[in-house]
């Protein structure tokens, strides 16, 4: 057998694709895809799924916030209100998401989510019961996505981390297409109140679904232990933030831009980003598993920007595809991989607290976007928005570059 040629040093906390290989195990290595299509981490995937199905068809809900009279800024504070009930939700799950079952804490929140849905049916007028049922929406998605993203984080194995998170990522994508798509259409036969209810069965079959997800009881160790989260998720944590801003910037406004612009049907874009983004998760997953996290993600949170900068100059249906497109490669390549630089420098005991951080600075960004920027297409208009949004990846990219130059990634055990 050829002895292969010695590698240079890694970086500090960095182990080389070799090290990841031979960590695998077998059956990992030998059938990824049955690993991640199959037992516990499939049926996790599918509820999760189901979740979103859920939660993407309120992508929608600018649209009825302007049947209802309000404006951009409206859409704004109204979408942003459930970016801040995450926020404000999600120091309670980190306290909690270790310590008890995440099964049941999924649950909880799909509870709440299928419940939020049906109340929209007695909305008739911008007032506090929106702006509840989006705290409600809020609370709900810090606890069911933190309890998913933690149970599929710990059944990924290591040697493939970014590979299974991308896949899980799946399943989340395919309803940022499927459910605007789908929705829209149920609005045009059906009205709001057919969208509403169609939410709502979805998010009751994902509490039915995750039922079936055996999970072994949290440690006493693990439940008393106070591990330090390590300096790179504070900078990770500020790195999400702006790639939220970027990100909510577009699905918060891109349905109302389309259709202002008269630029065809919204499910359009987010089928060519949805398509795009799941594509290269598929066929490029384990690039950075192999060469590295940074490789993947400096470049991905670069074309980000580039692709909501382009949304600012788009005249035609063709090139608002090929936006949506390229934005869903960069997402597509970004999100699980600075998902599985997390989990590889995150201590076992506190996987839970670190990716309520992580889902949390996400969101705050998401949050910090509505609002934003709403006001920015109020004063200066739509395309002047997406250009601003544009810089938030690019400062994302560049404090990733400079504080974690040294934070390379880390093989953590499943």
């Amino acid at each position: 057998m050829t002895t292969p040629a010695p590698s240079p040093p890694p970086l500090h906390g960095e182990h080389t694709a070799a090290t990841r290989r031979h960590q695998a195990t077998p059956q990992s290595t030998t059938r990824p895809t049955v690993l991640f299509l199959r037992g516990p981490f499939g049926r996790v995937m599918l509820a999760n799924f189901a979740f979103f199905l859920n939660f993407a068809s309120f992508f929608l809900l600018p649209l009825f916030v302007k049947e209802l009279g309000g404006s951009e800024a409206t859409v704004g504070w109204v979408m942003g209100t459930g970016g801040l009930a995450t926020l404000l939700t999600l120091p309670a799950v980190a306290l909690w998401i270790d310590r008890v079952h995440r099964r049941l804490v999924f649950q909880t929140g799909a509870v709440i989510m299928t419940l939020a849905a049906l109340g929209y049916l007695f909305v008739h007028r911008i007032g506090p019961e929106i702006v509840c049922l989006r705290l409600a929406q809020g609370v709900a998605f810090a606890a069911s996505f933190t309890a998913a993203t933690t149970l599929a984080a710990s059944l990924a194995p290591a040697a493939m981390r970014a590979r299974a998170l991308g896949w899980f990522g799946v399943s989340t994508l395919l309803t940022h297409a499927l459910a605007p798509a789908l929705g829209e259409e149920i609005i045009h036969r059906n009205g709001f109140p057919a969208l509403f209810v169609t939410a709502a069965l979805c998010s009751a079959a994902s509490a039915w679904w995750i039922s079936g997800v055996g999970e072994h009881p949290v440690s006493g160790s693990t439940r008393t232990a106070r591990a330090t989260l390590p300096r790179a998720h504070y900078v990770l944590a500020v790195v999400m933030v702006l790639f939220g801003m970027g990100f909510g910037c577009v699905t918060t406004y891109a349905a109302s831009f389309i259709k202002t612009q008269q630029l065809g049907r919204v499910g359009g874009f987010f089928a060519a980003y949805t398509a795009s983004a799941i594509g290269v998760r598929i066929f490029g997953g384990s690039v950075s598993d192999r060469w590295g996290r940074r490789v993947v993600i400096l470049p991905a949170l670069a074309t980000l920007g580039l692709a909501i900068l382009a949304l600012a100059f788009v005249r035609q249906a063709p090139a608002l595809i090929a936006a949506g497109a390229l934005f869903g490669l960069a997402q597509g390549l970004a999100y699980p991989t600075l998902h599985a630089f997390l989990v590889d420098t995150s201590p076992a005991a506190a996987l839970g607290k670190a990716q309520a951080l992580f889902n949390g600075s996400f969101n705050l960004g998401v949050m910090a976007s509505a609002f934003l920027f709403g006001v920015i297409a109020d004063a200066w208009g739509q395309r002047w928005m997406f250009a601003c949004a544009a810089c938030t990846p690019w400062l994302a990219a560049l404090l990733f570059g400079v504080g974690a130059r040294n934070q390379g990634p880390a093989v953590r055990a499943s």
